[in-house]
């Protein structure tokens, strides 16, 4: 499947430009693709891809593999997030041309050549968290920010994926919007001043918040140790603005999200 073309072009239609205008007043749903599709999207290329979703792809053998993108590819051409440039002459061809909808083209773009990426983390490594992909180019560093949030299976793709379950990592779904950079701050505050508690944990841990640049010889920009408790948060790691150990509310933190994400668009 060609692909590289079709992001440029989906991501600079009149309908894209439209949703990125959109996007800088409020929050614009893009899609929810399956780590399946991510990876028949070619997922384990882009920048940042979860280790084990690329195993368990990895695992499946040639053959096999070969059979799922088929597979899926015709789910997504069903589901109107490709569209087929050319009339079918036969089988699915493995190096067939695809127009991606625009929604998912901005997806794309913003996956594969992020102006940067904000990572949000836990002590518990299986614990799935939000990130963020900066979408731009040369002339405008920043036009949006993609968010990638963790979500369950959309109930209007259950009944065509009874067994989702059995495929491991490779059943998971994601849901991406597209976000202002004001609206990414907002969201990363009001995850992080609450603790990602654990069932069990006896002291709340602390969110991370990791920010680079992937295209840079020193790509990392800041790493933020957020410790809150729903109402307060400290920051107990370096970062923009005021030093370590300082007490921020909600909007102070939005504050200093913000500038966090200001910083890394220069």
């Amino acid at each position: 499947m060609t692909l590289d073309t079709s992001i440029v072009a989906a991501e600079r239609t009149e309908a894209a430009r439209q949703l990125i205008d959109r996007a800088q007043a409020d929050v614009v749903d893009l899609v929810t693709v399956s780590a399946l599709e991510l990876c028949v999207l070619g997922g384990p290329r882009h920048p940042l891809f979860e280790e084990a979703v690329a195993r368990a792809w990895m695992q499946l053998g040639n053959r096999r593999r070969e059979k799922v993108i088929e597979w899926v590819t015709e789910g997504m051409i069903k589901r109107g997030l490709l569209l087929e440039d050319n009339p079918r002459t036969g089988y699915w061809q493995p190096d067939s041309c695809y127009s991606l909808k625009p929604e998912l083209g901005i997806m794309l773009a913003g996956r594969c050549r992020p102006a940067f990426v904000v990572l949000t983390e836990t002590a518990d490594q299986n614990q799935r968290t939000p990130r963020f992909f900066a979408l731009g180019d040369q002339a405008e560093p920043v036009r949006g920010i993609v968010a990638e949030l963790p979500t369950a299976l959309p109930s209007d793709l259950a009944s065509g994926l009874p067994n989702v379950r059995k495929l491991g990592p490779l059943g998971r779904f994601y849901r991406y919007v597209l976000l202002s950079r004001d609206k990414a701050a907002e969201i990363l505050a009001e995850l992080t001043i609450s603790p990602p508690l654990r069932s069990g944990e006896a002291m709340p841990s602390a969110w991370l918040v990791s920010a680079y640049h992937p295209d840079r010889q020193s790509p990392l920009g800041y790493r933020l140790s957020v410790r809150g408790d729903g109402t307060k948060a400290r920051l107990d790691g370096p970062g923009p603005g005021d030093p370590a150990g300082t007490s921020y509310d909600v909007e102070g933190l939005r504050r200093v999200m913000f500038d966090l994400i200001t910083r890394l668009s220069r």
